[in-house]
């Protein structure tokens, strides 16, 4: 099955959650946001299906994944802004080049010399690598592969990586979601030296009775100012539906696991969707489903955060930001949110939006601003009309001036996704949705 057929076969699932989450729109905020197509992806020997969210570089280079390309193992691709407003791709990398390389990379990040570091399946294993790519001086991209997962016995170090963070002193901090010793999944550290990178796990998920300290582990974790990292599971837990975790660093080099939040598969959401974001010490997550009825998907998703909470022995506290109770204002929220320097969050959705496409609308970007008595505002920023887009499946990235960058696994002129930008014509969200 292509790419761009999983995608429409997805939306056709969906389709019970647009009955379920079908009722009349609200007034909508008019903040306008004007959408851009910087890249349509489909042309011959290009990309298909971008995936993961953007890396930003200094000069305003946005550079990015995607299936498809030469070899059909995907793409490392780069956007250079012109003068003009038109913005030129390259790509500096295709897989799989040579038997060992990757396939299927899942993003990118991107160090301060401009190094990119990324995830990708296959491998000397099969079970997944760790890549980095050097821009030369002759605009030369050259790819070293750092890390071979399933390469201890039994594949304790894992197998199969979500996109890597950049932690402290260059190294590199990562989960994969299969192999450990009990099957669920690592937290793992790679380290750089003279010798090449080391790697050292740091945590096996489903370590406890019935995985519940999690299983499966996604989305890139996050570090605070005390190097703490935090993250969540797919799976495991006290009702199975996944958590929220830290992994607290101890004298001798140990990890702690501390489990922040189960999800009980209801008001407060069912299905975390790949990714926690920091921000003003509070945890920001989204889940695909709940928010109403339970997890019969009567609900389409939500937005929460977790805050310490000092009457609950120092342990965090749930708030439900935004419940996606109207099919209108978007369906299963997807990947990490986003905060702007004034501390507006964006993210997207999967489908929802504009009902008139797609079957069940092709998917949102939306917008919310904390309001004083504690609640937040909400908007949608853009409905996706297949044409321009669909199925934005990955985080946003967001420039200095407020710009939101982003990209959809499917539909735009070729079909094949879309490298977009939203652009902020007012800064910021100041009318509430009541």
């Amino acid at each position: 099955m292509t790419q761009a057929k999983f995608y429409k076969a997805f939306r056709v699932a969906l389709i019970a959650a647009v009955i379920a989450c079908a009722s009349s729109s609200r007034a909508n905020a008019q903040v306008q946001y004007q959408f851009s197509i910087l890249h349509a992806f489909g042309a011959p020997g290009d990309g298909e299906g971008a995936g993961g969210p953007l890396a930003l570089d200094q000069k305003g280079n946005l550079y990015g994944v995607t299936g498809g390309g030469v070899y059909k193992g995907g793409t490392v691709f780069e956007l250079t802004p012109g003068a003009n407003g038109q913005w030129t791709e390259t790509i500096i990398h295709s897989f799989p080049d040579g038997p060992a390389d990757g396939v299927n990379p899942s993003g990118v990040i991107i160090d301060g010399a401009g190094n990119l570091y990324g995830a990708a399946g296959g491998g000397v294993n099969d079970s997944g690598l760790i890549f980095e790519l050097s821009p030369g001086t002759d605009g030369q991209w050259t790819e070293t592969i750092l890390y071979n997962f399933c390469s201890l016995p039994n594949c304790a170090d894992g197998t199969g990586s979500s996109r890597p963070t950049l932690g402290p002193a260059g190294s590199l901090y990562g989960v994969s979601g299969g192999g450990g010793a009990d099957g669920g999944g690592t937290a793992f550290e790679l380290t750089p030296g003279s010798n090449g990178w080391t790697y050292t796990l740091l945590y096996t998920f489903c370590s406890l009775p019935n995985c519940a300290d999690g299983k499966d582990p996604k989305g890139s974790p996050v570090f605070d100012a005390t190097g703490n990292l935090y993250g969540e599971t797919w799976e495991g837990g006290m009702s199975d539906a996944g958590l929220v975790f830290a992994l607290h660093p101890e004298t001798g080099g140990q990890w702690k696991e501390i489990v922040l939040q189960d999800v009980h598969c209801g008001d407060d959401g069912d299905d975390l969707s790949g990714g926690v974001t920091l921000h003003a010490h509070e945890l920001y997550a989204t889940t695909q489903g709940g928010g109403g009825d339970g997890c019969n998907r009567a609900g389409c998703g939500v937005v929460f955060d977790l805050t310490r909470n000092p009457s609950v022995s120092n342990g965090p506290s749930e708030q439900v930001a935004h419940a996606f109770s109207n099919a209108t204002q978007g369906i299963s929220p997807y990947g990490p949110v986003e905060f702007d320097a004034r501390g507006d969050l964006f993210g997207v959705t999967l489908s929802g939006g504009n009902l008139d496409f797609c079957g069940n609308g092709c998917g949102v970007v939306y917008g919310m601003k904390p309001q004083k008595n504690g609640k937040w505002a909400f908007q949608v920023l853009h409905a996706f009309i297949y044409s321009d887009g669909d199925t934005p499946d990955s985080g946003l990235t967001i420039d200095s001036k407020g710009n939101l960058y982003g990209t959809t696994a499917a539909g735009g002129p070729y079909e094949a996704g879309v490298v977009f930008e939203l652009s902020p014509t007012q800064f910021a969200l100041d009318t509430a949705l009541n």
